[in-house]
């Protein structure tokens, strides 16, 4: 456990971007790697968190849905005026990109295919 916090808190350091892009479940809840670290820190369901971490980026299908559906409703909720997104061509808003992922469909299996790649990446970088 302890090796994992300096990890953690150089890859958030390194990372403010990703900090907060869901990573996996504890407790049924989705963590970023900034709550992994709270988590870590005060000692809170510390083998749930390091498994999370280990798994990073290798997630079951099923999990990378929910994952991606999670980050995306995440960003919605933001104060900020949402970003436009873009898949091959086409532009839509997040809630449109939500709409997708959650039909599943050919841009939604293409935006689940660009979260995979992103927590991969993210995963490659915190270990």
């Amino acid at each position: 456990m302890a090796f994992k916090i300096p990890k953690l808190t150089s890859f958030i350091s390194a990372n403010p971007a990703l900090a907060d892009v869901p990573i996996g479940y504890v407790k049924g809840i989705a963590i970023t790697p900034r709550q992994a670290l709270a988590m870590l820190q005060r000692g809170e369901a510390v083998k749930e968190v390091v498994a999370v971490l280990s798994a990073a980026g290798m997630d079951p299908i099923q999990q990378d849905w929910k994952l991606v559906e999670d980050y995306y409703i995440k960003l919605l909720q933001l104060p900020s005026s949402p970003p436009t997104i873009y898949v091959i061509g086409e532009e839509m808003t997040l809630s449109e990109a939500l709409s997708h992922i959650q039909q599943r469909d050919l841009i939604g299996q293409q935006l689940l295919r660009s979260y995979q790649g992103l927590t991969r990446e993210m995963a490659r970088r915190m270990r």
